[in-house]
């Protein structure tokens, strides 16, 4: 899957991934290809994005694109578990299009759910969709 992120806002960047604002209350992971996450790279990404929402004064929700995920650590996902602020981070909407991204989200939604609605999708579009109820709630 080819991200076009050319009209995206970029936020940061971690050692793994860079990050946008798509929109005023939706930003997106963009891991490198290959990334391998572990519980230090993880904590990056939390504090990236709770850094932005709160300078910015806003909640938004979470695009994380899987496809270029090699490999998830279990620390990983226990950060992700632990430590998203539910105040800011409103969900986490993971995109998928290839069977292994499919599976690595699978997993980290089954096996370390975070605080906040996690869900899967085939998408960008769907991802956004979704957040966008989310907001409203």
């Amino acid at each position: 899957m080819t991200i076009d992120t050319s009209k995206w806002t970029k936020i940061g960047q971690s050692s793994n991934a860079e990050f946008y604002e798509l929109e005023p209350h939706i930003l997106a992971v963009v891991p490198f290809d290959g990334a391998i996450d572990d519980m230090s790279t993880a904590r990056e990404s939390v504090r990236i994005q709770l850094e932005h929402l709160r300078k910015s004064g806003r909640r938004a929700g979470t695009i994380v694109f899987m496809d270029q995920v090699l490999e998830q650590a279990s620390g990983a996902r226990s950060v992700y578990r632990d430590e998203p602020d539910p105040a800011f981070q409103v969900c986490f909407a993971l995109v998928g299009g290839t069977t292994f991204g499919r599976a690595v989200g699978s997993v980290f939604i089954g096996l370390h759910p975070p605080r906040v609605p996690t869900k899967m999708f085939a998408t960008l579009e769907e991802a956004v969709a979704w957040i966008r109820t989310k907001l409203e709630a």
